[in-house]
């Protein structure tokens, strides 16, 4: 059976150090995993769906592996909400994500709502972005540049006029 991405995430929670971690992403190299790092730490991939997780029904007696479908088999499907020329009605979209959620084993439906609202370190604290970033050196765009604050002097400040 497939390590499944809650898996992988355990793993990485309970590696001891950051090299560790970052070997434990690499040895599970998949276009599903970095699809999943990707929407939770990439600013730029936003879906098109509410934040929150959606109302679904969540059967946590199915042991893992036996779910009707699974995570790798449905992340196919996201181009529906990461496309924004897909003309679909908004509440089509949601329906949608709804059955893929009851599809997948709950604990990958976590996982799907927490990276859909860019939340995952809430629930795996090791996982962060520069790990991701080290462990799949393609996977997101450049960071973007800090601002430097600039100090407003203490002098005495002149009245800024809007007037021409």
């Amino acid at each position: 059976m497939k390590t499944s991405i809650p898996q992988i995430f355990d793993e990485v929670e309970k590696a001891p150090t950051k090299e560790a971690r970052v070997k434990v992403l690499r040895a599970y190299n998949h276009p599903v995993l970095r699809g999943i790092l990707q929407i939770n730490f990439n600013p730029d991939v936003k879906l098109a769906l509410p934040e929150g997780t959606p109302p679904y029904k969540r059967d946590e007696n199915i042991p893992a592996g036996y779910s009707e479908t699974n995570l790798f088999s449905e992340f196919r499907r996201m181009y529906i909400w990461l496309d924004p020329n897909i003309n679909l009605h908004k509440m089509k979209k949601e329906q949608l994500f709804v059955q893929m959620l009851e599809g997948i084993h709950w604990t990958e439906a976590d996982i799907l709502c927490l990276a859909k609202d860019k939340k995952l370190q809430t629930k795996y604290k090791n996982l962060k972005e520069d790990i991701v970033r080290e462990a799949f050196p393609d996977a997101l765009p450049p960071p973007k540049p800090k601002e430097e604050i600039k100090k407003e002097p203490t002098a005495k400040k002149e009245k800024v006029s809007l007037k021409g």
